[in-house]
């Protein structure tokens, strides 16, 4: 008589479960990334974040249609890219950003790894006037 084998379950946080689900979300929707109507650039949904440097770097914040579920919707884009672009600055350096808003409504740009002053990173009207 012999043995039958038995599987043992395999052990994964929720954590690595959940960012699984998100991973093979994000991947099964772009096949389905469509540009419907929008004026930006052919590149401008690739998936892949361009990189800016140097002392003066201009951003501008504006909109355009995408299909990321089946159904087209508005996306808020930055130099006309989703994602937007990511910054590559060397610490202690001095960079003027200059940040145009084309949306109809004040809006932020909220930044990771840079130090600010809360009154240029936060929720307009709450934690700074905002971006006209």
């Amino acid at each position: 008589m012999t043995k039958a084998k038995t599987m043992m379950p395999l052990s994964v946080s929720r954590r690595r479960f959940v960012q699984g689900l998100a991973v093979g979300g994000v991947l099964a929707g772009f096949p389905h990334i469509v540009r419907a109507g929008s004026t930006f650039k052919d590149n401008a949904f690739t998936g892949y974040a361009t990189e800016l440097s140097g002392k003066v770097i201009d951003l501008t914040i504006g909109e355009a249609l995408v299909n990321f579920t089946g159904m087209v919707s508005k996306a808020t884009t930055i130099n006309g890219s989703i994602p937007a672009p990511t910054l590559r600055l060397r610490e202690g350096d001095d960079v003027t950003i200059r940040v145009t808003n084309r949306l109809p409504v004040d809006t932020s740009i909220h930044w990771h790894g840079i130090l600010l002053p809360y009154q240029m990173d936060g929720v307009p009207g709450i934690s700074f006037k905002g971006i006209a």
